[in-house]
Order: structure tokens, then sequence, then C-alpha cells
């Protein structure tokens, strides 16, 4: 079966999905991506969900003008008359938007995921993090130019550089390695500016993931990079006390290049469900709660001083009491706050499922919003994913489904212990693309179907009695997710050396299993020794595989290369180390 066939076969579902969205009466979702100011006052705001740059009033009440792009907007900066947007469905772009024009004047094509804008201080150079090629690219803005490309780790998401201009750190979204370790944690990693390669990986207190903001300390001090924390070392028996899942942000050392303790958001008995964006000030440090749709501001000296002298760093991971008396949380108006913008004393804040622009004086902390939207209408689909991402529909707001399937509803990459199948038997996270038409769901197959799964999840992970109509709505979100075309792939098909790779794949009858429009017979194998379930596994789809490290039921592989050459799956023949590497080419481009 050739690469391109399989998406024919399934276009037809994403047509269903699009008309869906189309058939609801009023305005859709604007889904804001980016927030920048002109020099003139004027708010700009990408949106996803309509392809467009957006230019509104200063105070946000009255759109201006609207600036159509040819793609998904993914992130956004500005300087004088120019707007930088990234956008990314297939292909990355940076586009390069003259906001006197209102037209795009020059596209530059970087990475796969391309996303987070970065400009230099001299405004002479911008950066963008490419967020599935691992990369971050150099961009000359006088050439409109790559000039240079930096690999990093596991998608890279935000980056900040030092105050002096010698490193960038880059906030990693995800973990690069196996799974059934007792430290699993993301990095940061940093980039020598004038070699403009990666020097060192910094890692994170265990269980960090999803790192999504990053942000540098007005002295250069400290850089701060928000992220969750997954407890997957003990039984998922319980939630409070962060149990499960907490908030946290992590302090990196400038000088020194290391790890210095995580700050917990969280409070012993209210969780802060969702951490997202942050930014400081030395008054201030500001961090976004999309899942409780909550702001924290904290006294930033106050939090310098207590992080100084606290004795031992290491235990700052599991203080829920730490913020004590230095932070007050501030509700928001709307659902979904995941940016912020600083504008002297006040701090703008959209939110992503409501297109509520929120403004927080920040020293009184009193709030007033804007309706950006009026007439806003969400479909089933919209509705779901919110659903999706809403820690208040969690116990005490811990987490959402979010919080251990981030990246729309993918993979965080480690291992958990879940009491559907037993204790004891921590199995690797999977990505929830596809699982409604790939049953049975979870790796045991424990779960007859995924609707049924969605509903266990709300009930035992998020100790929630979700109602039957949202439950449907995130049914129907999770049925509209498609895949992102890997990063391997050339000119949408495949590469020479895939295509040797899918020979090697027919060989090793790897289809026998991985069969069908979405590589797998959805049954159940016995595959190695260890065997903990009299039926098998369950055989997962192979389509974005390339997206879902590790590998194996606990996560034993940390790369698909890993999977074949150190632990044979599949392969009863002898091939070379050539076959292997074209048969993960291969895999790894569907």
């Amino acid at each position: 079966m050739k690469y391109t066939h399989i998406y024919k076969r399934i276009i037809g579902l994403t047509l269903v999905c699009f008309v869906s969205m189309m058939a609801a009466a009023g305005n859709p979702p604007l889904f804001s991506t980016g927030i920048a100011q002109t020099d003139k006052g004027e708010l700009l705001f990408t949106q996803k969900n309509l392809k467009r740059l957006d230019v509104f009033s200063r105070d946000g009440s009255s759109l201006l003008r609207s600036i159509s792009l040819d793609d998904e907007p993914t992130g956004l900066t500005v300087d004088d008359a120019k707007a930088y947007v990234t956008t990314f469905k297939k292909a990355g772009k940076l586009q390069i938007v003259s906001l006197e024009s209102a037209k795009v004047e020059a596209t530059v094509s970087v990475g796969s995921g391309a996303c987070y804008p970065l400009l230099s201080a001299d405004k002479k150079k911008l950066y963008v993090c490419n967020q599935f090629s691992n990369t971050v690219s150099e961009i000359d803005l006088l050439t409109r130019k790559v000039v240079r490309t930096a690999n990093v780790l596991r998608e890279p998401k935000s980056a900040v550089i030092s105050k002096d201009g010698r490193y960038m750190f880059v906030a990693n979204f995800l973990p690069q390695q196996r799974a059934d370790v007792d430290i699993v944690a993301s990095c940061v990693s940093v980039i020598d500016m004038k070699k403009f390669t990666k020097i060192k990986d910094i890692k994170l207190a265990s269980g960090s993931n999803a790192l999504h903001s990053i942000c540098i300390t007005p002295d250069g001090k400290y850089v701060y990079v928000s992220h969750n924390l997954g407890r997957f070392t003990v039984p998922t028996s319980q939630l409070q006390q962060g149990w499960m899942n907490t908030s946290a942000f992590s302090v990196i050392d400038v000088a020194a290049l290391s790890y210095v303790g995580s700050v917990v958001v969280d409070e012993p008995e209210k969780g802060a469900g969702g951490i997202w964006n942050l930014a400081c000030t030395e008054k201030n440090l500001f961090v976004i709660h999309s899942g409780t749709h909550e702001v924290s501001v904290i006294d930033h000296p106050a939090l310098r001083k207590k992080l100084e002298s606290y004795p031992q760093k290491e235990n700052l991971s599991y203080d829920l009491h730490f913020l004590y008396g230095i932070r007050k949380r501030v509700q928001l108006e709307g659902n979904g706050p995941r940016l912020l913008y600083l504008r002297g004393n006040e701090l703008l804040v959209p939110t992503y499922f409501a297109d509520v622009l929120n403004k927080v004086d920040i020293n009184s902390l009193s709030v007033t919003s804007v309706n950006m939207n009026p007439g806003r209408v969400e479909s089933k689909e919209n509705a779901g994913e919110r659903f999706f991402n809403d820690a208040t529909q969690c116990f005490q707001g811990w987490q959402s489904c979010n919080g251990c399937h981030p990246g729309d509803a993918r993979t965080d990459g480690m291992n958990w212990d879940l009491m559907n199948d037993g204790v004891g038997n921590a199995k690797n996270c999977k990505s929830m693309l596809y699982s409604h038409v790939t049953a049975p769901s979870m790796i045991s197959g424990i779960r007859e179907t995924a609707e049924w799964a969605v509903r266990a999840g709300f009930k035992f992970i998020q100790f929630y009695d979700v109602q039957e109509e949202n439950a449907q709505c995130v049914d129907a979100y999770l049925k509209s997710l498609r895949p992102v075309p890997s990063p391997l792939l050339v000119n949408d098909g495949l590469s020479e050396k895939a295509k040797e790779g899918l020979k090697v794949f027919e060989k090793l009858q790897c289809g026998e299993c991985h069969s069908g429009p979405y590589f797998t017979d959805q049954k159940m194998h016995r595959i190695g020794e260890n065997v903990e379930f009299e039926k098998g596994w369950d055989t997962p789809t192979l389509i974005e595989v390339w997206r879902t490290a590790p590998y194996l039921f606990d996560g034993r592989a940390a790369t698909m290369q890993e999977v074949f050459e150190v632990h044979k799956h599949g392969i009863d023949k002898k091939i070379s180390k050539k076959e292997i590497e074209a048969l993960t080419e291969y895999v790894n481009s569907l």
C-alpha cells in the first residue's frame, strides 16, 4: 500500500467533521495563538481557526481589520510595522506581514511544527522553534533566509535568549528517553549563540513534561519554565494533594547552566491544573492556569528570597505550601487562558475557548473583560476539546484529560500504573489519535471501546461524574483528530530510504498485525516471554508513531530503531543494519 492511499481512505472523515463545524449558526471560534501590540497601541491576535491575523483597537473592543494567512498561525511577534507569524498545518513557515499594506510580503520555509517566533535583541535575526523537526531555525531578516539550524531534543515549544546574548534556552515539550526507569523528565536545551549549536541539556525534576512557556528574569539571573509534573511512580488510586499531577515552573541558573528546583503552583486542597504561559517583572511573576482559568500573581522578590534560602531544593517539587503568603490567584472570565501580554500596569489574557480578553490591573488585581467574538458558537467537537482541557471537570481542579494526553490528546511519554488492570504494572501512555476507530482501548485492551475509556477516565482519573452530553462532545473531539504529516516525508510522499523500508516491512510480514488503513488488525497478540495478560497486548496503530515515543507496552524502547534493533519486535528473520534503518524510516513516515 502506498503512503498517499492511506489519507485518501480517511479523507472522507475529515470532510464530515468540516461540514459539521460549518453547520453551526453564528460566528466560529477564533482560537487565539498569539498576542502582541504595535507601536500605535493596536492589539494583534493570530486566530488559528480562521487562519488570519486580526488587528483590534487598543482596548480590544473593536476589530479594525483582518489579514488573511494561507495556513494556521501558531505564534506571533511584532517589530515596527512588521508582524512575524509562524504557521503550520503540513509545512512550517514564517510569514512576514506588512501592517501598513495588510498583506503577507514574504514567506520563509522553516521546519515542521513551526512556532514561537523570537526576535534577537538587535532585531536583525528571528528564531523559530520547529516542534516536530526538533530544531530551532535562525532567520536573517535582511535576506529573509534561514542561515543556521540547531538540533535540540523533543518538540521545542518556546525559547528565550540570555541577557548577554550568549545562550538560548529552549523548552522541549516532552521527555526523550525510555519510560521504564525511575527518572523520566523533559529537558531545557542550551544553545551557544555564537556557534548556534546545542551545548547542554538541563534535565528537570522527574515527571516534568508538557513544557509550554519560558521566560528570563529582568536581571538575567534565572530562567523560569512552566510544565506539568506527573507523579508516574505511584498507582493512580487518588487525586488530592497532587497524587497524580501537579503544575509547576522550574528554575534554571543562567550563569551555571544548571537546574535549581521546581516550584509547585497548586495548593494542598486546590489544584491549578493546566499551567501554560508565564512572564515576570522585577515586582511580579505571572503564571497562567489554563485548566482552572486563573492567573497567579506572585511576589517576585519574595519568591527569590524564599527560593534561595530553601534548604533542600530537591524537595521543592513536592512542597504545596511554598507559595503561601506570596501568591494571589485571580479568577479570569472565559475558559482556557493560554497567552499573556504585559502592557504597563496591565496584564492582557485572552481565553482560547471563549474568545474573551481579560485585562488585569496588576496593582489592584481587578479584572475587566471584553468579548472579542460576540455571537461565538462552538461545534460539538469544539466543546469536546474544551472539556478535554478543562480542569474544573475534575475533583479540586488538579488536572484535565490534557494532563496525561498533552499536545492535542497525544502522549506525555511516561508510564502510568492505572487501576483498570491491577497494581504494579505501569503501562506507557498512548496517543488518543484514532482511538475510537481502533478498539479495544488501552494497551492492555481492558476497555472494549474508546467511548467507555473516555467515561472511565473522568470517573477514575478525574474523580468526576461527567455529564453524558459532555462525554459525547469529548468523543466527537477525539474522533475529529487527524495525524500531523511526518517530518520525514518528501513532497508528501515516502523518501527513497522509506520506500526501501516498505519492502522490509513486507518481507517481515509486519502487515499481518499492522494492517489496513490504520495499520492495526485491532486484535490482541502475545509477544515476548513476559506476557501479563492471557490474550497479550493490543496492536496499536502505526499512524503518527514517529510522534509517540517511547515504545512497547512499558516504554522500554526510546526510539523506533531500538524497537527493531534491540528488542527485535516482529523480527524473526536475519536482516541487516541497513534494512533496520530503512524499516525505521518507513514506520516513522506513517
